[in-house]
């Protein structure tokens, strides 16, 4: 009977998890009536939509990336192939890219869930510990919720990879690269057998793929678990496990360096990946946010790492503390990607979380289901704030996730009627929808993906202002190639200048003009 009830939790848990991030996507789909059509995201629309891009570029029969975002895109990089990958798989099926996009998200979603239970289940012997941490790890969040009303918004409400539900809410390469980091770091706890071996090099080349500083991440790991081993447990005295440690770490170099080293060089080497790389600046939050996200399961998570480093005590979950530790110390390193080192954070503390809660309930008889209610009590709504403001934007039909219906049919006609080389000047906000709904490039669409991006994007609104006198607008337009003008209601938003341009009327519609200007 006991057996019954615990195969049966993870699949309860993570039947709630999925249908929680899908049921608003099917809300929105059908919640646009006769003026809306739904983007397809709602949960960080403007990177999402630069992923449906690249699916799109995949689509086309493309294994290089472009950088569709910007009026320059390169000789294209083998970079974002699992997004490229999906493209192919779209193409090859037949079905529509953004149900293929979401596809992959609930796959990697479902992929996640059952690998987190697999993953405490190695850590842990008893059961109640697992149980909590799978389901605090894979439903819960931090206390940002706390802060709506004060006007701010705190990490657990948007950095997406630290926490599994917002990972798996948002795109299918943040769950699929947290699981392929638990697999890779749940293999160390294993006998090492030829074939396990193999799968280690798979898994950290499909991770550099997939989530290149999901490796680094792992890679910091596993070496702050070598000298853990090297020093707390005297690994020196025993050569073969020394040596043991010393391949798990080697065999995940050689899995995940061919893709990491080509990463290196090609942001060096052209020009263009080089410009996007040092746009793309992720800073960590601050210390109070980063805290206030992170708890109440931080606060547990103390008593259980106290109690994995406390002299002559079992140490039941080392990894756990190691990966917690590590992340959160090099979270603040001078380091223009210092956030990645927060991928999956929350995994670890959650699982340390449920160490504390059992301390406290053996040291201090407390009820364990009480307190586990009180900890979900805090720990959920943040979770439901998110859910519940998707609802809001499909309700209020936000710009960011609804295209007007006069838009929609607009990009349908610049895929059938527009060279695939096109460049189309339009507003940011569009900007943001064309690469993904039609391939076609646009001058600025997104702060990193489009190249010059702050210059890019003033330059537009000033056109869309209608400050440039009508000779310069053109002089400016057949300088950077750009074949149509997109004049819609976003444009129009800006200024009506774009009405009076004396270009030809290629398309109109509604409250669409396409304008071409020759080029």
């Amino acid at each position: 009977m006991e057996r019954s009830k615990v195969s049966w939790f993870p699949v309860v848990i993570g039947m709630i998890m999925l249908l929680a991030i899908s049921t608003p996507y099917l809300y929105a789909a059908n919640a646009g009536g006769d003026e809306y059509i739904f983007g397809g995201f709602l949960f960080n629309p403007l990177d999402n939509n630069t992923y449906l891009a690249k699916i799109y570029q995949g689509w086309e029969g493309d294994w290089r990336n472009q950088m569709a975002y910007s009026a320059d895109p390169g000789e294209g990089a083998y970079i974002n192939l699992y997004y490229l990958f999906l493209g192919h798989v779209a193409r090859f099926s037949s079905l529509p890219l953004i149900f293929i996009f979401h596809a992959a998200r609930l796959i990697g979603a479902a992929a996640l869930s059952w690998t987190l239970w697999r993953f405490f289940g190695v850590l842990f012997r008893d059961q109640r510990p697992r149980k909590l941490a799978f389901a605090l790890s894979l439903l819960g969040s931090g206390l940002g919720w706390a802060l709506i009303l004060s006007g701010l918004v705190a990490s657990d409400l948007w950095v997406a990879e630290m926490y599994p539900f917002l990972a798996s809410a948002t795109n299918p390469h943040f769950p699929l690269g947290l699981t392929l980091m638990l697999w890779l770091i749940a293999l160390v706890q294993r006998d090492r057998s030829f074939w396990q071996s193999i799968l280690r090099v798979f898994l950290a080349w499909a991770l550099s793929v997939v989530s290149p500083f999901g490796l680094a991440v792992v890679l910091g790991i596993l070496g702050c678990q070598f000298l853990y081993e090297f020093v707390a447990r005297r690994a020196w005295q025993n050569l073969a496990s020394m040596l043991d440690d010393g391949a798990t770490i080697l065999l995940t170099l050689i899995g995940g360096s061919p893709a990491m080293l080509y990463y290196l060089w090609v942001s060096h080497a052209d020009p263009i990946v080089a410009a996007w790389n040092a746009q793309n600046v992720t800073l960590s939050p601050p210390l109070w946010d980063l805290l206030l996200s992170l708890s109440p399961a931080l606060l547990l998570a103390i008593v259980g790492a106290w109690k994995q480093i406390k002299p002559g005590k079992h140490h039941e979950a080392p990894l756990l503390l190691i990966w917690a530790g590590m992340s959160l110390f090099l979270v603040y390193t001078p380091f223009d990607l210092q956030r990645r080192f927060l991928m999956g954070i929350f995994i670890p503390l959650a699982g340390l979380a449920a160490l504390g809660l059992e301390h406290l309930v053996a040291r201090f008889s407390w009820s364990f289901r009480s307190w586990a209610i009180l900890l979900f009590a805090l720990s959920l709504p943040t979770n439901l704030v998110v859910l519940l403001t998707s609802f809001h934007g499909v309700q209020t039909h936000q710009s960011v996730l609804y295209l007007t219906r006069d838009e929609a049919v607009s990009l349908e006609w610049i895929v059938e009627n527009t060279p695939s080389d096109a460049l189309i000047l339009a507003s940011p906000g569009l900007g943001n929808f064309i690469p993904a709904h039609t391939g076609r490039r646009v001058i600025y669409g997104h702060p990193f993906e489009t190249i010059n991006a702050e210059q890019e994007e003033k330059i537009v609104e000033q056109l869309f202002e209608g400050e440039l006198p009508f000779d310069e607008l053109r002089t400016y337009l057949d300088e950077r190639g750009v074949g149509y003008i997109f004049c819609g209601p976003r444009e129009q938003g800006i200024s009506a200048a774009c009405l009076d341009w004396d270009y030809e009327a290629v398309f109109s519609d509604g409250q669409v003009n396409i304008l071409a200007t020759g080029n």
